[in-house]
């Protein structure tokens, strides 16, 4: 095996064109193939960028608490400068906490914070931007244990504190910051949500990541039923051509796709092509035919001719009865001769006509072949017998097969001696009707074989040659071919006529 067919090239063009798919079906992977790569390239930026929009939200909501951590102490210093002691068990100072806190982050949307003493727990709490239809002033339950341990732990710590807790759909962001001032022991947080999944930029990129899973589906789905479709018609015309004969191109029915449409018109265009070189060339090999059967009619007449003008020449020099007799009669067998000798010659001029039907009983027709030849068969001691199936009636023309027949019964009584038998048959098989004349004669001479259905090939010397391709003219008239099975103890001729759609085989 050459391997340089399977060697990738060194040229770039070269190595495009080794790369490329050999088929439809590779073409129109490799497009949705390209297809999906770009998808999930897109698709893992649109997740990157995604992801990167949270790393910034993260990063500014970590500066917004960071900021209200940092308003919340300037207010609180401004609002207790100047006090020793704070009271705080009076209402009048947690409402001016709560008024600071709120004064604290009210630039900041979303940020939530308060104040918290150490031991004891909140002192003030406070949401300005709540977009509630009412101020929200109650401190959340579910983080306060959050808040808690934040601001207790910047409290011991007297340093800033940044707790994050992460869930499946958000982060929170507590920071907690030492307050000073004449009381020890307190500190303010800050508290947001950064909603990770279900907020406007998760919409926006599940949104976009569904588009593109929709267009990747749609066009694989698409691209599916094309391929099918191509598919599906490339084996049509793939079927209608292995079905057509090795001699001939089938005429192939419109597709609908119009790409195939044109190779559909041009396998027609050459199928009629071929068809007229076809007829041209039958014409032309049965004009050689008739060349070669002129040929043969010279030789086979001369002989005759020059045979009764011998025996005319002798009778009439003797003047004897008896002998111009004898003459007369050899003269008749002569002009017998050249009898069946025209009879031949017209029906192989006859094998371009069209064919007469009529529903035929198969063994019926061997009946009566055998039935006419029956006399013939007892005089040269041969066993002349009927065989095989007995098929419904078929769309045959009786009059070729009757010859064809009448052919191969006289030449197997020719060939076989004394004592032998011919057995004639009709059988039923998977190719077809097989009409047959099998004999226990002495065989094709090996010589002959190959070309022993053409005109004028004999292996007799008073023999035309037109008997046995006659024989092929009747079965090719039927769409069907003639064997010949040579057997140690005889020969095995048969006509081969196959089912076909015209009611050829069967018929009803």
């Amino acid at each position: 095996m050459d391997t340089a067919l399977h060697r990738p090239p060194t040229t770039a063009r070269g190595l495009l064109a080794w790369l490329a798919p050999r088929s439809l079906a590779g073409w129109f992977g490799v497009c949705w193939g390209l297809f999906l790569a770009a998808a999930l390239v897109a698709g893992v930026a649109l997740v990157s960028l995604y992801r990167d929009g949270t790393s910034e939200r993260l990063r500014r909501a970590e500066a917004a608490v960071a900021r209200g951590c940092d308003a919340i102490t300037e207010r609180y210093r401004f609002a207790v400068a100047g006090s020793v002691r704070i009271a705080w068990d009076s209402p009048e100072t947690g409402r001016t906490l709560t008024i600071a806190t709120s004064l604290a982050l009210r630039d900041l949307p979303g940020v939530e914070g308060g104040l918290w003493r150490g031991g004891i727990g909140p002192l003030a709490y406070a949401y300005p931007t709540y977009e509630g239809a009412e101020p929200k002033t109650d401190l959340p339950p579910a983080e306060l244990p959050r808040i808690r341990a934040a601001a207790e732990a910047a409290i011991e710590g007297r340093l800033p504190v940044l707790r994050r807790y992460d869930t499946n759909s958000q982060s929170l962001l507590v920071r907690a910051c030492p307050l000073p001032g004449p009381e020890p022991g307190l500190a303010g947080w800050v508290m947001e949500r950064v909603t990770l999944f279900g907020g406007p930029a998760y919409l926006r990129a599940a949104v976009a990541l569904g588009a593109l899973t929709l267009v990747l589906c749609g066009s694989a789905a698409w691209l599916g039923w094309l391929l099918w479709g191509w598919s599906r018609r490339l084996r049509r015309i793939e079927a209608a051509l292995a079905a057509a004969g090795a001699a001939e191109l089938p005429r192939l029915d419109p597709t609908g796709q119009r790409d195939l449409d044109r190779v559909v018109r041009a396998v027609n265009g050459a199928a009629a092509r071929v068809a007229e070189a076809h007829r041209l060339a039958a014409a032309a090999e049965r004009m050689a035919g008739l060349g070669r059967v002129a040929a043969g009619v010279a030789h086979e007449v001369r002989n005759p001719i020059a045979a009764m003008r011998l025996k005319a020449d002798n009778a009439l020099a003797t003047r004897d009865p008896g002998r111009m007799a004898r003459a007369l009669e050899a003269v008749l067998g002569q002009v017998s001769r050249l009898d069946g000798l025209a009879r031949d010659l017209l029906e192989a001029a006859r094998g371009g006509a069209p064919l007469r039907r009529e529903p035929t009983g198969p063994a019926a027709l061997l009946r009566d072949r055998i039935a006419f030849y029956r006399e013939q068969a007892a005089t040269a001691a041969v066993a002349l017998d009927q065989a095989g199936d007995d098929p419904d009636p078929v769309a045959l023309d009786r009059g070729r097969l009757e010859r064809a027949l009448d052919n191969l019964i006289l030449n197997a009584l020719q060939a076989t001696p004394p004592g032998g038998r011919i057995t004639v048959a009709a059988l039923l098989r998977d190719e077809g009707l097989v009409l047959s004349v099998a004999d226990t004669g002495s065989g094709v001479p090996e010589a002959l074989r190959p070309r022993m259905f053409e005109p004028f090939a004999s292996g007799r010397p008073e023999g035309t040659g037109l008997g046995l391709a006659q024989v092929r003219e009747a079965a090719e008239a039927h769409g069907g071919r003639v064997r010949a099975l040579h057997r140690p103890d005889g020969t095995t001729v048969e006509i081969i006529i196959p089912r076909g759609d015209d009611g050829a085989w069967p018929a009803s």
